[in-house]
């Protein structure tokens, strides 16, 4: 995923994401705004770029977020980023969000880990399968970014 305006080359793109292009930079200055980013980490996963373009356009200037377009990216990409919240889609190809969090839940160093599930499906059964498999929270599509943002909020407040 590159940021809107940087090509995977230039300079500015490497210093925000480094040689991965995944974003590093924790209390990082936002040149484009002029105001410092949080340390507070945010892990957008979901197989639908615009879903993570969305999400990210909004939080990228209060937190520092890198994104995943699968379960297994995002396996690979947390115990190098190690995000304080992450945003999980539950139906993706491959490994689904529910898989995901269950594997997220069984490592012990991952327990301060908030998880919100986002998923088309409403269905009550479906909230339950999610707590069931340790999320934090639920979120149905189509989502509202300010509801989001208040739900990480919410859950950097319970970490501090």
């Amino acid at each position: 995923m590159i940021a809107r305006g940087l090509t995977p080359f230039s300079s500015d793109h490497m210093f925000r994401h480094g040689a991965s292009g995944h974003s590093w930079l924790g209390n990082a200055y936002n040149r484009e705004n002029g105001l410092m980013k949080s340390d507070f980490k945010v892990l957008i996963v979901d197989d639908d770029a615009m879903n993570i373009d969305i999400l990210k356009d909004d939080l990228e200037e209060k937190y520092s977020v890198d994104s995943a377009e699968s379960g297994e990216e995002a396996l690979e990409l947390i115990p190098e980023f190690l995000p304080d919240v992450i945003l999980l889609d539950i139906m993706m190809s491959g490994i689904d969000g529910y898989e995901v969090c269950r594997r997220i839940r069984a490592n012990p160093d991952y327990d301060d880990m908030k998880i919100i599930l986002i998923s088309g499906r409403a269905m009550d059964n479906e909230r339950q399968k999610g707590f069931e498999v340790g999320a934090d929270d639920y979120i149905t599509k189509p989502f509202d970014v300010d509801n989001v943002e208040m739900k990480i909020q919410y859950l950097k407040k319970l970490k501090e």
